[in-house]
């Protein structure tokens, strides 16, 4: 499929995702993708942005502290495809960082707590899914 778009493309061609393709571009999280290999992405629709306190928002985008920003970006992406329902199998596995996140099965799948919302949106280099919580790394919701 030569017009299907990568995962860069994909994330800033949907709407909801806006915010971060933007944060992903600031950070420079979005280096991440020029890895060879691919890539599963739980990308943070704009709603879930809100539920971020202003303050915060405000520390982590500031030039000293694009570091954790993008550190905090990358924790939402796991190396390799990983399909919904693949997922459904999971307890546990590491993000590109290196960092555990988990996996809950009950009225929905979860992540750390958030809940996809759309499932596998396919890239020519990995996969998007849309979560409704920015996953933070330190904390995972059971």
């Amino acid at each position: 499929m030569s017009d299907q778009l990568n995962l860069i493309e994909t994330i800033a061609s949907e709407d909801k995702f806006s915010e971060f393709s933007r944060l992903m571009g600031y950070s420079g999280a979005n280096e991440v993708f020029s890895r060879d290999g691919h890539f599963t992405v739980f990308a943070p629709t704009n709603d879930a942005f809100q539920q971020i306190a202003d303050k915060e928002m405000s520390y982590l985008m500031r030039e000293e502290n694009r570091p954790q920003l993008k550190a905090m970006l990358k924790y939402h992406v796991l190396p390799g495809r990983l399909y919904a329902e693949d997922a459904r199998a999971l307890r546990r596995t590491v993000n590109i960082s290196g960092q555990d996140v988990r996996f809950t099965n009950g009225d929905c799948i979860r992540i750390n707590g958030a809940a996809l919302l759309e499932r596998s949106l396919e890239a020519t280099n990995g996969l998007v899914h849309a979560i409704d919580a920015v996953l933070l790394p330190g904390r995972s919701e059971d």
